[in-house]
């Protein structure tokens, strides 16, 4: 579906008529009009320009890195430099105008899938930034710098064909280059997801990062490593395929979300998706307790849960609903006892349900899963980098589950049925 802008958008700024520069190129698929641009950056309307088309975030909380850093203190310290030192921007447009008599020049923006700027938005976040800035307090010589400045671009006009701006925009930005699950993003890959995430009063809507730079303290290839855990994939005859994945490949979370073989069961996980989150979060802040039941019953009063290495005894947000924990745990502790609970799955009919609430479970049975994860933990030398990483940790685990599951939970949702 094509989606076009509420109202179009007309960037009009002074242009000199000496740098302003047009040449025409045609290929088999058709002919397009190229721009060469270079206006004062004092004058340059940052904040109007839309960057829908770059797989990028450039929101005001990104711009705390290095290259946005680099790019404000060119525009600073040397601003008749900034042509040189900045490679530029390239924007998709609908039509550009140029009047030589007023040097005022015009682009027409239209159309969100195919206008805007394809590369160079971190430039322009920062351009956008500083222009905010000028008449600020302590910021009187900032004004006369921008007016130095010269900020780059060409505009192409003509450009139609979506799949050919995800292959200019892939190409044009590889200088730093774009993670592989931002393209994926920009192509689509996360659209389902997003309409669960994202939904209108959902208790996740906006906290999930879809791309580089959103400034999200978590991303959405989090989620999908907190997916797999559950993932009806490592059910039935491939259930000794544990889930590993999900704590030492977090890095390609997209390519699992995207591979056919497993889409269907992450889509299938949709309807407990939020419960997931929930439940994430339900036991890392009760982790502690189901530790003190642990260490009073089994362990003889043993280890601290503090002392115990992967914990540290400090209150932490949980960065997927905001809720406060007193302790910080090491995923490589919290992703085997997670994944245990898919045997409370069922998939019948091709979608997830729940066969007993994962945070009820957790709460009567807890302490037996966490002794049982210290049992792995001490085999791995207290090592939880290794218990993440280590296939049998999880089978256990997930095996201790299913038995209480079996033996206490399910006999007594059958004699509540009759």
């Amino acid at each position: 579906m094509v989606m076009i802008f509420n109202e179009p958008i007309t960037l009009t700024f002074p242009h000199a008529k000496d740098d302003f520069k047009r040449i025409e190129v045609g290929d088999a698929r058709g002919r397009y009009e190229i721009y060469r641009i270079s206006p004062v950056v004092a004058h340059w309307p940052a904040g109007q320009v839309p960057d829908d088309v770059n797989p990028r975030s450039h929101k005001p909380e990104s711009l705390n890195g290095k290259i946005a850093g680099d790019i404000e203190r060119t525009l600073r310290d040397s601003p008749e430099d900034f042509w040189l030192a900045n490679r530029g921007g390239f924007l998709l447009a609908e039509k550009v105008d140029f009047n030589p008599k007023t040097s005022m020049l015009t682009i027409r923006l239209t159309d969100s899938k195919l206008h805007g700027l394809a590369d160079g938005a971190t430039t322009n976040a920062v351009i956008e930034k500083l222009l905010a800035l000028v008449g600020v307090p302590g910021e009187e010589k900032l004004g006369a710098a921008l007016a130095k400045a010269r900020f780059n671009l060409d505009v192409v006009v003509g450009l139609t064909d979506h799949e050919r701006i995800g292959k200019l925009v892939q190409g044009r930005n590889r200088s730093v280059q774009v993670k592989e699950w931002s393209l994926a993003d920009f192509r689509g890959g996360f659209d389902w997801l997003k309409d669960t995430v994202d939904r209108h009063g959902g208790p996740l809507r906006n906290r999930i990062g879809w791309e580089e730079n959103s400034g999200r303290s978590v991303s959405v290839l989090d989620l999908i490593s907190l997916l797999t855990l559950f993932h009806p994939s490592f059910e039935g005859s491939n259930r000794r395929r544990a889930p590993t994945a999900a704590f030492s490949s977090k890095g390609t979370a997209d390519k699992r979300l995207l591979d056919d073989r497993m889409q269907a069961g992450f889509m299938a996980l949709s309807p407990v998706l939020e419960d997931i989150v929930e439940f994430h979060d339900h036991v890392n802040c009760n982790f502690d307790k189901a530790y003190a039941e642990y260490n009073k019953r089994d362990n003889k009063k043993g280890y601290g849960l503090g002392k115990r290495k992967g914990v540290e005894p400090r209150p932490e947000e949980l960065p997927f609903t905001g809720v406060m924990c007193e302790y910080r745990y090491d995923k490589g502790l919290i992703f085997p006892l997670l994944a245990a609970h898919r045997c409370l799955l069922s998939f019948e009919g091709g979608t997830a349900s729940w066969r007993s609430p994962p945070g009820e479970f957790f709460d009567a049975y807890g302490h037996e899963l966490v002794g049982r994860l210290f049992d792995e933990y001490q085999k791995l030398r207290n090592n939880p980098a290794a218990v993440g990483k280590n296939a049998s940790v999880y089978e256990t685990l997930y095996e201790k589950a299913q038995n209480l599951f079996m033996t206490r939970l399910a006999p007594m949702t059958a004699t509540a049925a009759e």
